[in-house]
């Protein structure tokens, strides 16, 4: 019997092996996912541990405000009225005296004289030097007898005949072209120039373009020739192009004009009346009134004078100019008479002071100086504007204020200090801006000093309104009081801030509690709800160090508190058994009973911290001897290395395993060195010597909150303890994250090794099966031809 082998036809070009090879690479990747539950577990308690260290920096911010030499001595003081305002420090005695204010201390002042010119009465309102140009518009003037007048104050009639660049349009035309169109018109270009056209020109060359439009002048409101008119027969007017290079449209105001068959200039296209012709045209208004333009008291044209038979009335709800205001007449007093309450004339203190309108001209051009008490200013009118100097001085330090009045034109100057110091005023070489502003020579009206009086005592000065009449309390003197009726001013402890800094320290370390209790919680019936650093005998550790801290008496604290439970502040309810609740708690009443019975006594409990140094025996160096108060904030050791050779090597090893330090100083024979070791100054002979020395410091007292803050510094300083644990479980993740990496790394490479033998396999099956098929055809063929395989 014949048995034919075993074949297996077609296996590879049916086998899947990439879901073989991704079954293998699970299988092999199964430590990743217990790895990858490593790397989480890290992070959250690199997390914890960050969440544990900025709760205890909280509390070292609380424990560092109650530490401070006065935290818990702070006073209030409350005033019985408005005349003073008072704060106390924490020196100030508890108790309560009165405080009769006789006189505020005043500054030193002095006022220079007007500065601007007068009124330029002929030229347009907007160039005339005016403070406050008046508006185009309506303003109304009447008598009692005469009746009211409308007047308008606007535009002049334009000069329509002489040139353009001299005639009295208000902005000069530039040359060039502009452009108009109509509907049906069509467009025009057209060229003008002001040195050879006048606004007629211009006008017969509109009307003569062939686009259907008419140019005129026509009259505004007023009555004056002073608008340019278009008219179309060709449909709406289109006023201006892209490629316009003269601004005349602008000029004429049809720019901004509202399009249709007709445009108008939107106001008076003239330059504005003059102050003489708006004073004209109110004499000339039928209603009885004179008006006039006259000097103020410096002789300055600069006042607006009105003058009747009868009361003067001005102003009405529907003016529209603000003419009446502008030139200060609208609340001016009188009847039959009314001036302007001011002068009106001002000239821009933005303006550079060359370009400035000053009464006599500006200061003296170029660089130039002036001084004020004693502090140098320096100022180029072509360069400077009153403003910058004014600033200049304001910031000098020259210890005045300067300001420009715009009331009355002057400029003014007060001592920054009150009392009866004057202020002096210099100008130097040729400068002559103190002079030319009118403060050399001025008047100055002196400061005064204040007075005052204690409990109805002696009348005491000062050249400030800021006093202290008693130790340690600051008053602040308002206004002066009314006679027998004093201020009375209460000095009391400040028991509201100081419970809350004791509150806040409490609350912050029950967090610190709370955060490590959460991360170390051990829950034997379900390890899932354990916390992921229940293994952490470190933070139990930590919590009970701070508890015991907490609980524990202070080292050679003075005073009649020992503990802080004296004072309030321990654990569980009080009254009840020690240790009866994890929180800490603060009892306010007992607190606040202990504070007012021995407040010295309190403050040491909570800051007292003192440490010595003391330059041990047996040194070989060049040290003879230290002096002074020790004013670091660790004990430990200085190691002092003495090469003799004019350097000093000293190491400093803290005694709570903080982190040592190492500096290098120069040293002299005979000399001193008081930087090397805080707050101790360092003696050396007169001869250098090789050697060493050693200086020990060590506690002498410390409060429960002063050694609870060094606990606190060791472990939340830069690189503390737990800074480094924090970067200790960073690098196991970041290790394991390695070793992740390595693996899958290895399994793929291990995957594409087999993937190439796949490959293989089934190109080597391919050429097999093809081997097979060839043989099948010839063993056909030679059964085909071979004799009797025919028959059966």
């Amino acid at each position: 019997m014949t048995i034919d082998p075993v074949r297996i036809g077609g296996f590879f070009s049916t086998f899947d092996y990439e879901s073989v090879l991704q079954q293998l690479a699970q299988a092999r990747l199964q430590p990743v996912q217990r790895l990858e539950v490593e790397v989480a577990r890290a992070e959250v308690r690199s997390q914890l541990l960050g969440n544990i260290s900025a709760q205890m920096n909280s509390l070292l911010g609380a424990a560092k405000k109650l530490t401070t030499s006065s935290s818990v001595l702070g006073k209030t003081a409350t005033v019985t009225g408005e005349a003073v305002t008072a704060s106390a420090l924490a020196s100030a005695s508890v108790g309560t005296f009165t405080l009769d204010v006789l006189k505020l201390a005043t500054a030193t002042k002095v006022a220079g004289t007007a500065i601007s010119t007068g009124l330029d009465s002929t030229s347009p309102l907007n160039r005339s030097n005016l403070a406050i140009t008046p508006t185009a518009g309506t303003f109304t003037v009447g008598t009692a007898g005469g009746g009211s007048a409308v007047l308008t104050v606007g535009s002049t009639t334009i000069d329509n005949l002489s040139l353009l660049d001299a005639s009295n349009i208000e902005t000069p035309v530039t040359a060039g072209t502009f452009t108009l169109e109509t509907a049906t018109g069509g467009p025009a270009t057209l060229t003008v120039d002001p040195a050879t056209q006048s606004l007629d020109d211009v006008i017969n060359a509109i009307n003569g373009a062939g686009i259907g439009v008419t140019a005129s002048i026509t009259n505004d409101p007023a009555g004056r020739a002073n608008i340019l008119t278009l008219t179309s027969s060709q449909g709406d007017i289109t006023v201006g192009a892209t490629g316009d290079s003269s601004n005349f449209l602008a000029v004429t105001k049809l720019s901004g004009a509202t399009a249709g068959t007709t445009v108008n200039s939107t106001a008076g296209i003239a330059v504005m009346q003059s102050l003489s012709e708006v004073v004209a045209d109110i004499t000339a208004a039928g209603v009885g009134i004179t008006a006039t333009i006259t000097n103020d008291t410096n002789g300055r044209p600069n006042l607006v004078s009105l003058s009747a038979a009868s009361a003067i009335t001005l102003g009405n709800a529907t003016d529209t100019s603000n003419f009446l205001s502008a030139t200060k007449l609208l609340a001016s007093p009188g009847t039959t008479s009314r001036t302007s309450t001011l002068s009106i004339a001002r000239l821009s203190p933005g303006d550079k002071m060359i370009d400035a309108d000053f009464f006599g001209g500006p200061p003296a051009a170029g660089d130039q100086q002036f001084t004020i008490n004693g502090v140098t200013i320096d100022y180029n009118t072509a360069n400077d504007s009153l403003n910058d100097v004014l600033n200049r001085i304001n910031t000098s330090g020259a210890g005045v204020v300067a300001r420009y009045d715009l009331a009355t034109d002057s400029v003014r100057l007060e001592q920054s200090e009150t009392g009866s110091m004057p202020i002096t005023l210099t100008d130097v070489g040729s400068g002559d801006f103190l002079t030319r502003v009118g403060l050399i020579g001025a008047s100055q009206t002196v400061g005064e000093n204040a007075e005052y009086s204690v409990n109805g005592g002696p009348t005491q000065y000062a050249d400030s309104n800021t006093v202290s009449p008693v130790s340690g309390v600051t008053v602040t003197l308002k206004q002066v009081t009314t006679p027998g009726t004093p201020e009375t001013v209460t000095i009391g402890q400040d028991l509201d801030g100081s419970t809350k800094s004791v509150k806040a320290f409490v609350d912050q370390f029950n967090a610190v509690f709370n955060a490590i209790d959460e991360a170390t919680k051990i829950n034997p019936d379900d390890l899932k709800e354990s916390g992921e650093l229940s293994g952490d005998s470190s933070l139990r550790t930590l919590k009970g160090q701070l508890r015991s801290l907490v609980t524990g008496p202070g080292f050679n604290v003075e005073g009649a508190y020992q503990n802080l439970n004296q004072i309030g502040i321990g654990f569980g309810a009080f009254g009840s058994a020690v240790g009866s609740t994890n929180q800490l708690q603060f009892d306010e009443g007992k607190f606040t009973a202990a504070l007012q019975t021995d407040p010295q006594s309190v403050q040491n409990l909570l800051s007292v911290f003192t440490l010595s140094a003391n330059l041990e025996a047996g040194g070989t160096g060049s040290v003879t001897g230290i002096s002074g108060n020790y004013s670091g904030t660790r004990a430990g050791t200085y190691s002092l290395t003495d090469p003799g050779d004019g350097t000093m090597i000293i190491d400093f090893v803290p005694s709570d395993g903080s982190t040592p330090t190492q500096s290098t100083i120069t040293i002299a024979a005979g000399g001193t060195n008081n930087t090397a070791i805080p707050g101790i100054t360092l003696q050396f002979a007169g001869t250098l010597q090789a050697g060493s020395h050693t200086i020990t410091v060590s506690n002498t007292a410390a409060s429960p909150l002063a050694r609870i803050q060094q606990v606190l510094d060791l472990q939340t300083a830069p690189g503390g303890v737990m800074e480094q644990r924090q970067a200790s479980y960073d690098k196991v993740r970041e290790d394991i994250e390695d070793r992740i990496a390595d693996l899958e790394a290895s399994v793929d490479k291990e995957m594409e090794l087999l993937r190439r033998k796949f490959i293989a396999m089934e190109q080597a099956q391919a050429r097999a099966s093809g081997t097979l098929s060839a043989l099948q055809q010839m063993q056909q063929q030679l059964t085909a031809i071979l004799p009797g395989n025919n028959r059966r």
